[in-house]
């Protein structure tokens, strides 16, 4: 694998391969990407008027402070505490903590634990062997290895479930941030875009204690049953129980990119189950619940469906036309629908271990990093302006209606 892309932050004198891979590997940067792009910046350009303008400019920055910066400062430290807490590390420093780095595909009933050891104390190591002596002091102070991956899940456990409330509440919040800061600019308590379309309604009424205790909820509840409904599926070894012989099957979508970055799996799960109705519940009337219920949606889809299908559509058409093998077709034949499904390489594992000859493989990296690029910005653009263009039309006529 390419130790290039294996920091926490990227390296800026990568090529642009490195980088490419890094971001695609890295959730929340790449949704960053997309919030700046697709969702600050051209939507502050779309809005209506300037504190709408400045309420989606505040909560982009807001957004992007607390879901990139914190979890870089708080993720290491929910690692290390819980981990020392079970009494699996000794020490808070040195190469134990990097424990947590095991993909979670080693800690199910039929994964091979020492294996998972052996792979990140591989991939750490390079020319030492700190890790791989580190994690073997580990394993020999259990005498049962699935004592060891209970007590790993344990804490992954609890490290998701930590993180999915911390980030839930950053991501509740935001609204309120921005909205706040507005009625005390205007003395307004209506949606912001309709400033210059209608005048404010003095006979609305904002229960705040509600709202926030529904925020609270959304923020607390999901993720109690989302974190004890994973490890429930890792531990799973039936196949009666369709969701958790899922999560087990595809244990590795839990995981943290480099310990410390959501999959999208936990990124989607925390946005549909806690962010969203979050959203929604703080709205300040009805157009505002309107547009970011439709707004959202939106984004959701075009975030998870958006770069897929482009990069899926591109991908086919470059490895058909350009010989590239920037698609993961494995070593089945595949009808058009069952390709349709597929997803492009990941470009991490993507070098002269992956059996393509070196001509293929340098074609593969070039044409693989443009397209992902190309998908990400048009995919980008059209959540920037053109979700915004369709929403403000449907603001206007809701507005002339109740006008009328």
């Amino acid at each position: 694998m390419d130790m290039k892309v294996k920091s926490t932050l990227p390296n800026f004198r990568a090529n642009l391969y490195d980088v490419t891979a890094y971001v695609q590997a890295h959730t929340l940067l790449n949704r960053g990407i997309t919030t700046i792009g697709g969702s600050t910046i051209p939507q502050c350009v779309m809005s209506n008027n300037k504190y709408e303008a400045q309420e989606r400019g505040t909560m982009g920055v807001v957004y992007l402070i607390a879901s990139y910066l914190t979890p870089i400062l708080l993720i290491p430290v929910y690692n290390r505490h819980f981990l020392k807490n079970k009494g699996i590390i000794k020490s808070l420093k040195g190469a134990e903590k990097d424990i947590i780095l095991v993909s979670k595909k080693y800690l199910t009933p039929q994964g091979d634990l020492k294996k998972g050891f052996d792979e990140v104390a591989k991939r750490l190591d390079g020319a030492s062997d700190g890790h791989k002596k580190a994690f073997e002091k580990i394993y020999n102070r259990y005498s049962n290895p699935e004592k060891l991956k209970k007590d790993l899940l344990n804490v992954h456990e609890k490290v998701l479930l930590t993180d999915f409330i911390t980030t839930a509440a950053m991501w509740a919040a935001i609204p309120w941030i921005a909205t706040e800061t507005t009625e005390k600019l205007t003395g307004r308590k209506d949606f912001s875009a309709g400033f210059n379309l209608k005048s404010d309604d003095t006979k609305q009424k904002r229960n705040k204690i509600y709202k926030i205790l529904g925020n609270i909820f959304f923020v607390t509840v999901p993720g109690i049953l989302f974190s004890k409904t994973v490890t429930k599926g890792l531990n799973y070894s039936g196949s009666t129980k369709k969701v958790l012989s899922w999560i087990n099957k595809n244990a590795q979508k839990f995981d943290y990119t480099s310990g410390t970055n959501m999959s999208k799996m936990i990124y989607a799960s925390i946005w549909a189950l806690a962010s969203f109705p979050a959203k929604i519940i703080s709205s300040r009337d009805g157009n505002e619940r309107r547009d970011r219920a439709l707004r959202d949606a939106g984004l959701f889809t075009m975030f998870f469906g958006g770069d897929f299908l482009l990069n899926n559509i591109f991908g086919r058409t470059a490895d058909k036309i350009l010989g590239t093998k920037i698609m993961d077709y494995g070593n089945k034949e595949l009808n058009f629908f069952q390709k349709f499904k597929l997803g492009i390489r990941d470009f991490r594992a993507l070098d002269e271990k992956s059996g393509l000859s070196p001509a293929i493989l340098k074609k593969t990296k070039n044409a693989g990093a443009a397209i992902y690029w190309t998908a990400l910005l048009t995919n980008t653009a059209l959540i920037g302006f053109g979700l915004p263009k369709l929403l403000n039309k449907f603001l206007r006529h809701n507005i002339n209606k109740e006008n009328a």
